[in-house]
């Protein structure tokens, strides 16, 4: 059964760096794309030059003591910090207990018609019990997520389970147990524990999630394109399946 478009809740975030590299694309293809009927929240720390009544602009200083705390307190590892402007943002959108959170990385473009209906089917319906549908991959011996694209039931019998142990993860700033302080590994840390309940289920997108490194283009192809690294120091302006995309 087809949802309503309203209970699906498009986050993203990024610089106005981020914004001039890449992310005027992402937001481009974005609103050619999607639906009329979607709307993106759009998290930054600067002000970022959009006016567009499908994108709602939130400053991510907003979101509270607990994400100034993270960015005041010293880290292991200093992109801990940038990894937390996406991290943040999540928490927030966690908290409703209706409705998908879906998040899209200010790098992934999208390539055709993205409907309410397409991403349904992504994460199944409510028969299946899903709780997410992520890409999973390996990270040395922990398993992570590759969140550039991920949807998750905010009304699953699970959320709140999730939504704590990922907030404390942190609002204490506890790595333990991961590869790295980065949100993929704390999302994938977090999906392992959950792994103890018997009935806790989601949608894996990798076919190997412990043996493909970046699975995401494969998963996607056709629909969402992510500029992963090797990618986002190209000239777009010269690239036929960016101009393609933009048309």
């Amino acid at each position: 059964m087809e949802r309503n478009t309203g209970s699906f809740d498009i986050v993203t975030s990024m610089s106005l760096d981020y914004y001039n590299k890449v992310g005027v694309y992402m937001l481009q293809t974005w609103l050619k794309h999607w639906l009329p009927v979607f709307h993106i929240t759009v998290y930054s720390e600067d002000k970022l030059p959009i006016v567009n009544p499908r994108i709602h602009l939130r400053d991510v200083n907003s979101l509270g003591s607990a994400f100034h705390k993270f960015q005041k307190a010293s880290h292991s590892n200093s992109r801990a910090t940038i990894f937390s402007k996406k991290a943040f943002p999540i928490i927030e959108h966690l908290k409703p207990s209706t409705g998908y959170l879906v998040w899209l990385d200010a790098d992934v473009i999208s390539e055709s018609y993205i409907t309410p209906v397409w991403l349904q089917n992504i994460i199944g319906d409510d028969s299946t019990n899903n709780f997410s549908a992520h890409l999973g991959v390996p990270q040395k011996e922990y398993y992570s997520v590759e969140t550039g694209f991920f949807i998750i039931n905010r009304a699953h019998k699970y959320k709140q389970e999730f939504y704590t142990r990922y907030r404390n993860i942190y609002h204490r700033r506890d790595f333990s147990d991961m590869y790295k302080p980065f949100d993929g590994d704390a999302f994938g840390k977090v999906i392992r524990d959950c792994r103890k309940f018997e009935d806790f289920q989601y949608r894996e997108l990798s076919p190997k999630p412990h043996k493909i490194l970046s699975p995401f283009n494969n998963q996607f192809q056709g629909k969402l394109w992510h500029l992963k690294a090797k990618h986002k120091d190209k000239d777009f302006n010269a690239s036929p399946r960016m101009q393609k995309a933009l048309r």
